[in-house]
């Protein structure tokens, strides 16, 4: 009989932890698992990804969130009863705490008892299965790499990690940081990182990409990340400008979207750079682009693990990367990537040093299989077997 299995994550939108999930339900054995994949946000680009095997239950949180009055009034007015009862549901989590997501049980309809139940994100997905669903194992991810939260958010944490089997974190530094900040887990906390299906990126890298880069002969640097604060893709303009100026002929261009589009765009603008860097918005396959390029800079200021260091290892690309501590666990500086201040100046002088020096680049443009080797799909899905058997 097959274990039935439950993962739970906001959307299917480009992003890390959401290919990362996508990663996981790729390599799952659907002869042993019945799986279930709850979304609160929409589909989003990765969702024609999904296994045909895998079934997708979607509810739309979007109406309960907002002032209360208005929120109440334009669902009863609709008519969108399930929005209504769990803002009311919200408003009385305020109140008693966040044990009330109990009584949200009966408006989602889900009475499968799972053997696993799986929250891929912290939040909203952590409470959902600490509160709503049936399992005797539960299990959340911790993807963050960086703790910023205060008092409140921390206790109630503490609260909701009680109903959990499971914790775990992408990386051992994401591990120490979560147990030095959140008391009283150190027994449920365990370390899985993500996977890097070699294979399958080298397949995909060999596909047409959407945007052709003209390479002639200018210096081809690439950047992936959400464009937000704290991946730090606004250091790549201010690096590209030191670069130009040095008199290096270079084309930059940065896949990804977020809040800082604008504010990159007018930077780009001010700084004179229309012709030398390039936003090329999100994109689901990367890959031949990171193939293309001569050099993978990662400016990211906060990494719990980073996928697309990893991505870029995988074809051989030479990586700078600033410094964090995800890339600081496989990162070797000079032998297979580049750590640098993770800053315009640092970024702009770890790209100068690959110019410069061929040895350097040569070095770094040799296989990674000793590193890639601890995330591939074999060792990473065992020890997902191994969490999901342990319940």
């Amino acid at each position: 009989m097959k274990k039935r299995i439950l993962f739970v994550n906001g959307h299917l939108n480009i992003g890390g932890v959401e290919k990362s999930l996508i990663d996981v339900l790729k390599n799952m054995d659907y002869n042993m698992y019945e799986v279930d994949l709850v979304l609160f946000e929409g589909l989003g680009d990765y969702a024609k990804e999904v296994p045909k095997e895998v079934n997708i239950l979607y509810y739309d949180l979007s109406k309960a969130f907002g002032p209360i009055m208005p929120c109440l009034i334009d669902n009863f007015l609709t008519r969108n009863w399930f929005a209504l009862i769990l803002r009311l549901i919200f408003l009385l989590e305020k109140i008693i705490g966040v044990e009330a997501l109990i009584f949200a049980k009966p408006i989602f309809k889900l009475d499968k008892n799972y053997d696993c139940a799986i929250a891929y994100r912290v939040g909203i997905c952590t409470d959902f299965v600490g509160y709503v669903i049936n399992s005797k194992n539960k299990v959340t991810w911790w993807h963050h790499g960086v703790y910023e939260y205060p008092d409140n958010q921390t206790k109630r944490w503490i609260k909701v990690f009680k109903n959990f089997n499971k914790i775990i974190a992408v990386s051992e530094s994401c591990k120490q940081m979560i147990t030095t900040n959140i008391r009283g887990i150190n027994n449920k906390i365990t370390t899985i990182p993500n996977i890097i299906d070699v294979d399958e990126i080298r397949l995909k890298s060999n596909e047409n990409p959407s945007y052709n880069i003209n390479q002639g002969e200018n210096i081809i640097l690439l950047s992936i990340g959400r464009l937000s604060p704290e991946k730090g893709m606004v250091n790549c303009v201010h690096a590209c400008r030191k670069l130009v100026d040095e008199g290096y002929r270079v084309k930059w261009y940065l896949i990804g979207e977020g809040i800082q589009r604008e504010e990159i765009e007018r930077c780009i603008q001010d700084n004179k750079l229309e012709d030398y860097i390039y936003l090329l918005g999100a994109n689901s396959n990367p890959y031949p682009y990171i193939k293309s390029a001569h050099i993978y800079v990662h400016p990211s200021l906060v990494e719990s693990l980073s996928i697309t260091v990893l991505e870029a290892l995988s074809l051989n690309t030479p990586a700078v990367v600033a410094r964090s501590m995800g890339p600081e666990e496989f990162i070797r500086h000079k032998k297979n990537g580049l750590l640098v201040e993770p800053n315009p100046i640092g970024l702009f002088k770890g790209i100068v040093s690959l110019i410069n020096d061929k040895n350097l680049y040569t070095q770094l443009k040799k296989d990674k299989k000793d590193v890639l080797n601890n995330y591939s799909p074999e060792v990473i899905i065992n020890k997902i077997k191994d969490l999901i058997e342990a319940g």
